[in-house]
């Protein structure tokens, strides 16, 4: 079977981590998989690192039409079996191709289409509607938890052209981290070692709730000085939110910058409490990497999270925008050490059971023979 994944290549958020954890474990399963995109980066980079074969057939505006027939003929050129696209770009290419393309087609839904754009005015009313009409075009839809097949079915998608594949995350090769004093030392300030650390990974876009994050801090850091919080991350919000730090003058909080994807799991390593904050969410890998670190879990109640952490017994939840809740939560993990490392443990061993890449992987393998078979009949 030969599968050919499509994204755009600028990707560096959770798409980008499964995709390549997947791309990975379909070689695994003896699958002839390829990844084509429309850029370059940091994603086509680890790509080509861990041998996936790429093909860049360069897009420098979304309104150049002209890449769409290199496209449509790279994919027939190639005896693809399957294409599997991935984000509102190639969702968008892909409407104005299929019915060039003789292989089916099919995409996953990673997040909330019509929040992908929230927070820049232009974009969401120019490419929400084009990737909400986009997604109708498809055959079959991969969405990553329960509550996004039921969002979809409530907006009028058929169910039978939705399936449910949960994101995995590899638990049998752990990447090495660095030592915790090590990471501090190197990539957070002087003032941060002996506290008590807090983080947060996640993109300065406004669906990430990066402000309620920083004002659930605000709220802990009034009673706590021995408590430091990290943001790893960068984005369109940036400035916005590092002005709302400086105004308000709240001590304790650090931004660290992008930090390569090869130190996100020492991150991780360094907290003690793992925080994500969204308003809205598909099956976090931001949650799945902190709790494959054995770190305590304070999460809003986005999207699939609910599917993947339950409360009080692998993590604590509350309501999405809620900072007070969230920085409540924060607090009583703070102050409990046995707290956070019975709901560290529950939750790694949660991970390890359920949520697997082999398993991912090979539900993968599953659908795609389905569709191809259908598409044969």
């Amino acid at each position: 079977m030969k599968v050919i994944h499509f994204i755009s290549g600028g990707d560096t958020g959770g798409a980008k981590t499964h995709v390549l954890s997947l791309l990975k474990n379909l070689l695994k399963l003896n699958i002839d998989v390829s990844l084509l995109c429309i850029m370059e980066g940091v994603f086509t980079e680890e790509a080509k690192e861990i041998g996936i074969p790429v093909k860049i057939i360069p897009q420098e505006k979304r309104y150049d039409v002209r890449v769409f027939k290199k496209i449509a003929d790279y994919i027939n050129g190639s005896g693809a079996d399957l294409v599997h696209c991935h984000g509102a770009r190639a969702n968008y290419i892909t409407m104005f191709i299929r019915h060039k393309v003789k292989a089916p087609m099919i995409t996953t839904l990673h997040s909330d289409y019509k929040l992908d754009f929230a927070g820049n005015f232009k974009k969401n009313l120019i490419y929400t509607p084009i990737n909400a009409f986009a997604l109708r075009r498809f055959s079959c839809i991969l969405t990553v938890t329960e509550a996004f097949r039921a969002m979809m079915e409530e907006r009028g998608f058929k169910a039978e052209r939705l399936r449910v594949i949960y994101n995995g995350i590899d638990m049998e090769n752990i990447p090495p981290v660095m030592e915790k004093d090590d990471f501090l030392k190197k990539y957070c300030p002087a003032e941060v070692k002996n506290k008590l650390l807090v983080g947060i990974a996640a993109r300065f876009q406004a669906v990430k709730g990066v402000d309620v994050f920083i004002k659930a801090a605000e709220r802990v850091l009034n009673k706590r000085k021995d408590t430091a919080f990290l943001i790893a991350g960068d984005g369109d919000e940036g400035e916005k939110l590092k002005a709302y730090v400086r105004e308000r003058n709240i001590k304790g909080i650090y931004f660290l910058g992008q930090l390569p994807y090869d130190l996100i799991d020492s991150f991780y390593n360094a907290l003690d409490v793992n925080v994500l904050s969204s308003y809205s969410e598909s099956f976090p890998y931001a949650l799945l990497e902190g709790g494959r670190m054995k770190k305590a879990t304070a999460s809003t109640l986005a999207g699939g999270v609910a599917e993947m952490i339950d409360n009080e017994k692998t993590g604590l939840l509350s309501p999405t925008g809620d900072f007070e809740k969230l920085g409540d939560n924060i607090g009583r993990l703070l102050k409990d050490e046995g707290l956070r490392n019975m709901l560290g443990k529950n939750f790694y061993n949660k991970i390890n059971s359920d949520f697997s890449l082999v398993s991912m992987a090979k539900r993968h393998v599953k659908i795609y023979s389905e569709v191809i078979e259908n598409e044969k009949a």
